[in-house]
């Protein structure tokens, strides 16, 4: 590579984050990780473009919003939402922060377990996006796809997202 090419991949993989996907559910013990997943997100290209507007003080909508749905397609370039969402699980992020003494920025959500929380079998993407909205004025950063996971009233789902710079 010549040192005027720019290039979306870190290695092997392309540009990116890693989505860590959990269900916990708490048992006599304490809290236990019941599913996990953990797999490599794709940065679509409305999130390269937003994210450069970001830079340039051009956009003032952080990433922060997640949504989870049902569709397993691989994610693609072109995609701006999850394919086939979960009714009401466009939320902020409870905690977004750089991690201390690194060049990773971490994003978190927890979909509570309880009677009134959410309850979704074959969940199987998930993305960030630029605002709590579902219409196509919201901006997708990235869409992460994996195997799918169920979770009940009784559980909690968390989701992890973490992003570096190389």
């Amino acid at each position: 590579m010549k040192a005027s090419e720019i290039t979306d991949e870190i290695g092997d993989k392309e540009f990116g984050g890693v989505v860590t996907v959990e269900v916990i559910r708490d048992g006599a013990d304490g809290p236990k990780v019941i599913q996990r997943r953990e797999v490599h997100n794709l940065v679509v290209n409305q999130g390269k473009r937003q994210t450069w507007r970001m830079a340039a003080g051009l956009n003032s909508n952080d990433w922060d919003q997640f949504r989870i749905g049902t569709n397993g397609a691989a994610a693609n370039s072109g995609h701006n939402n999850v394919q086939s969402p979960v009714t009401g699980t466009i939320n902020t992020a409870d905690q977004k922060t750089l991690l201390a003494g690194t060049r990773t920025f971490q994003l978190m959500i927890s979909y509570p377990s309880g009677v009134s929380s959410k309850s979704a079998t074959n969940i199987q993407e998930v993305c960030i996006l630029n605002k709590n909205t579902s219409s196509s004025t919201a901006s997708c950063f990235m869409r992460a796809t994996f195997t799918a996971i169920a979770k009940s009233r009784s559980d909690k789902l968390k989701i992890t997202y973490n992003v570096r710079i190389a």
